[in-house]
């Protein structure tokens, strides 16, 4: 029952903390989801753009590559509670003036307000997210850091299931500067739940650190990362994936609609397995007492992606009828994402278990936007691909197999860099 702080939290207490923290951070993934829904609709039927869905995609990775770093030091140069109370505030203000300039702008013309929205929120997302995400283990004890990560990722995955139905319903009933007032409601009492709770600061922050340049800090985060090759590792991994990621995001709907000539409802109820395996791999992850085999968890995740991939391929390749890519295209849906669950919340995990509080602002910033970033790269890759090949799932096999190739290579890699690391924490602990 050690918590960080050197205060002994009781499970009671331990578990109060808990229930806020997911309370907060569901209620405010569930609103925003509904209020994005709700301004993309709005965009699509003004502008008559595709962008309107995808401005997000592009502006939200490209704030996050220019700011890691200084968001990084900031968060660990700074108290986190005050951080995230000042992000919810600045958010709240954001959509107010928001709601004050939709009216004064038609057309092609609502794409620069929500534009600016976008890029500021993000960047304010950005910096609360991480400072929350450093937080963790000022919130629970030790043993249920895991817990308290993997349930507030299952929150996020229930919002994406749930946010898509209720976002089409309110923007039908209310208008967007509705959608606006709930989300504010909404914000304001997340940000009341959120600072109810009990930050424990152990780690003060030192003179010297708040003093530093950026460069200084960001020299600190290579030193470190230099020492734990694991985390290189990690984000090499990351990058990886969420490149290949990339694939099913852009090639999945476009060979069900163009190439097998399928309704979009076909589409819909393929990605709806992408939500549900997301929410039941963070759900098993709860579940586990003990955190183990961290190089099995990465590796086996990354190949069952891979799998996943090479299989919707074949079967989008083998002329399916609607019912079969309904039934088998869900269920691979659902075990890619369920992986992917898996081997996003063991590296997140692991990081917030063993990095000291002082740096590991900086260390889930650099982990966060490389990940992030490599998005976008792959989007417009994929998109190139699907336009120059006939057959588009050739490209998805393709990929599924370059996927499990570069987990199996990886493997040597993984396993060495672990044990080192299991000696680093455990020279450390001493």
């Amino acid at each position: 029952m050690d918590n960080q702080s050197g205060l002994a939290l009781s499970d009671k207490e331990s578990n109060l903390q808990i229930l806020k923290a997911i309370a907060s951070n569901g209620l405010g993934a569930f609103s925003f989801g509904i209020f994005e829904y709700g301004i993309s609709f709005m965009l699509l039927h003004a502008t008559k753009s595709p962008l309107s869905f995808g401005m997000g995609l592009i502006v939200a990775p490209l704030m996050s590559l220019l700011f890691f770093i200084p968001i990084g030091n900031f968060v660990d140069t700074h108290n986190h509670k005050r951080i995230i109370f000042w992000g919810f505030l600045l958010r709240l203000i954001g959509f107010a003036l928001l709601a004050i300039a939709l009216p004064h702008f038609h057309g092609i013309g609502l794409l620069i307000p929500v534009g600016i929205f976008i890029a500021v929120d993000s960047l304010l997302v950005n910096i609360r997210n991480t400072a929350y995400m450093a937080s963790i283990k000022q919130l629970v004890n030790t043993s249920q850091v895991a817990k308290l990560t993997s349930l507030n990722t299952a929150c996020s995955s229930a919002s994406r299931i749930l946010s898509p139905i209720f976002g089409v319903i309110l923007y039908s009933l209310i208008s967007v500067e509705g959608l606006i007032v709930v989300e504010m409601v909404a914000t304001m009492i997340a940000l009341a739940i959120m600072m109810s709770l009990q930050f424990y600061d152990n780690e003060p922050i030192e003179k010297t650190a708040q003093n530093a340049s950026q460069l200084e800090q960001f020299k600190e985060t290579i030193h470190y990362m230099k020492k734990r090759p694991f985390i290189r590792d990690t984000i090499i991994a990351e990058i990886v994936v969420n490149f290949f990621f990339t694939a099913i995001v852009t090639g999945s709907p476009f060979i069900i609609v163009n190439e097998l000539h399928m309704s979009n409802q076909t589409v819909a109820f393929v990605e709806t397995g992408y939500s549900i395996g997301y929410l039941l791999g963070s759900l098993v992850t709860s579940l586990l007492k003990r955190q183990r085999h961290f190089a099995a968890k990465v590796l086996v995740s990354m190949v069952t992606v891979g799998f996943a991939l090479f299989g919707l391929g074949v079967l989008f390749a083998s002329h399916p009828s609607s019912l079969m890519v309904c039934i088998f295209g869900l269920l691979l849906a659902l075990l890619m994402d369920f992986a992917f669950a898996i081997f996003d919340l063991a590296i997140e995990i692991r990081l917030q278990s063993t990095v000291h509080t002082r740096i590991l602002g900086r260390v889930s910033s650099t982990l966060y936007t490389a990940s992030f970033a490599i998005m976008p790269v792959g989007t417009l890759v994929y998109t190139f691909l699907f336009d120059v090949f006939k057959n588009g799932s050739y490209v998805m096999v393709v990929s599924g197999v370059l996927m499990i190739i570069y987990a199996c290579v990886s493997i040597p890699m993984f396993v060495r860099d672990i044990k080192r690391d299991d000696q680093f924490l455990t020279k450390r602990a001493k």
